[in-house]
């Protein structure tokens, strides 16, 4: 295949593209102005992921796509969570369920590998960014200093978009991000994105989560976490305040009055 325009769009996020690929799988390919480090990150992530029996799509090779870098990965069939939500509303209980109990099970993977990025050191470059407001830099990094590093497999982009209905159960896709840390961290960032974020605007799906109520996905994906495993509440309430500050850096205009406001009812109560 010699260009973009000879390729079936199949799906399409914030970061990247994905497309039809020869032998049934799909290529991931970066819109442009995206690092492509981030798909060797990817891989790794993947690659870790799936040797440890977690539910993800298996990596194959690399490839670079009219100035595009991308990766081809096994084609899975099924359906992302939000997009089902969007056309079946009323099955927000067992989709936040499914999403609650994968993501338990992902935490149950130590890492030990040094090219997993620690997740405390991802957040404190964001924190350092000049779109993050001094101030709140300032209080956020105090926050961080005092929680743990952490060892687990943590997705951070753990959300209804990035896990799949496959033929045997639910997939997580979309592994760019992936870092080790606490397990509290990876879940504070993933209730932030489920009560603060925004569906990217040239999905079909807008605002869905809000329309199917926020506050209920939340309260069974917890419960279901839960069920599979321990989770310090308190240290989740730890890890929001710098989870949400750091949001701030990836520039993301039409949640940025809703992030704030969170933000300011967080240094309230902490």
């Amino acid at each position: 295949m010699g260009s973009e325009s000879d390729l079936q769009k199949v799906a399409e996020g914030r970061e990247a593209e994905m497309f039809a690929w020869e032998d049934g799988k799909v290529l991931r390919l970066l819109r442009p102005g995206f690092n492509p480090a981030t798909l060797d990150s990817e891989v790794v992530a993947l690659a870790f992921a799936h040797k440890s029996g977690l539910p993800v799509p298996r990596p194959g090779e690399r490839v670079n796509l009219d100035g595009r870098a991308g990766v081809v990965l096994e084609r899975i069939e099924g359906t992302d969570l939000l997009t089902e939500l969007g056309k079946a509303p009323w099955r927000v209980i067992p989709a936040a369920r499914m999403c609650g109990s994968v993501h338990a099970q992902m935490h149950g993977c130590r890492v030990d590998d040094a090219r997993f990025p620690m997740l405390k050191r991802r957040l404190e470059g964001q924190l350092a960014s000049p779109l993050v407001p001094s101030e709140l830099s300032e209080i956020a990094k105090k926050r961080l200093d005092g929680l743990p590093d952490g060892d687990v497999l943590c997705h951070s982009d753990f959300h209804p978009a990035n896990v799949m209905r496959g033929p045997t159960g639910p997939v997580v896709i979309d592994w760019p991000n992936a870092t080790r840390g606490a397990p509290e961290g990876d879940v504070a960032r993933t209730l932030l994105l489920l009560g603060a974020g925004e569906p990217a605007s040239y999905t079909p799906v807008m605002r869905v989560l809000t329309m199917i109520g926020r506050g209920l996905f939340i309260w069974r994906y917890v419960g279901s976490y839960t069920r599979a495993r321990p989770l310090d509440k308190r240290q989740v309430r730890r890890w929001a305040l710098p989870i949400a500050v750091a949001r701030l850096a990836e520039n993301i205009e039409v949640e940025r009055p809703r992030l704030l406001a969170r933000i300011e009812k967080l240094r309230v109560s902490s």
